[in-house]
């Protein structure tokens, strides 16, 4: 493959991040008081993205450059939407996202894509105004590793549940970044060429998923 380089995303990602944070930041005049950081009672809009590491290495790419790539089963960028539900008599909260989750590597005469649509439900401890400790659990849909190369290339795997770890400190009152980590694995189930069943793979080896992530936050 001729390569076009993937860390572009984390690029464009982290300059969208780095934007919404310096508009959070402008000063306003006057003599404004110091900004609350408690987070108001009730439910919230949320957006996330983030970048992930880590897993079995699923595909190593080779390009004619000489240099090589590689597809994680832990890897590479995850974004959402989703609510985050304040308490307002205890110091917790809870919030349900739902996300998309991929790690590519792509040449101008093909690809190689691991994707999946994970469902988080986290609960955090919120009695700092500027940290919040969390976990849960996310239920993994419609994993799948395609290769796009003079056809294509398709393993599915089962739907997989996760265990998450999170801890957030917040840079604004609204602006939140995150450090996480995942434990899950991947069942491989069909291969298929062109969409035709070609074999079953229920009884292959499982892909380990575990992964360390920073995202951001933006809450409504």
């Amino acid at each position: 493959m001729i390569r076009n380089n993937k860390f572009i995303a984390a690029l464009a990602l982290g300059a969208a991040c780095t934007s919404v944070h310096a508009l959070n930041d402008r000063p306003t005049a006057g003599h404004a008081s110091p900004a609350s950081f408690v987070t108001a009672p009730g439910a919230h809009l949320i957006l996330n993205g983030g970048l992930t590491y880590g897993g079995d290495t699923l595909v190593t790419v080779n390009y004619s450059d000489g240099s090589s790539g590689k597809v994680k089963a832990g890897s590479f960028v995850q974004l959402g939407a989703g609510m985050f539900y304040q308490m307002q008599d205890r110091p917790m909260a809870l919030q349900i996202t739902a996300n998309y989750h991929y790690d590519l590597e792509q040449g101008s005469n093909g690809s190689v894509l691991f994707y999946r649509y994970p469902i988080e439900a986290l609960a955090y401890y919120t009695g700092n105004e500027r940290w919040r400790l969390g976990g849960g659990v996310r239920y993994v849909t419609n994993p799948m590793r395609t290769i796009t190369l003079n056809g294509k290339y398709r393993i599915s795997y089962d739907n997989a549940f996760g265990l998450v770890g999170e801890a957030g400190y917040a840079m604004t009152p609204n602006f939140w970044i995150n450090v996480r980590a995942v434990l899950e694995k991947y069942q491989p189930k069909e291969y298929t060429i062109n969409g035709v069943f070609t074999a079953d793979m229920s009884t292959s080896q499982s892909a380990n998923g575990n992964h360390l992530g920073v995202n951001f936050t933006y809450q409504f």
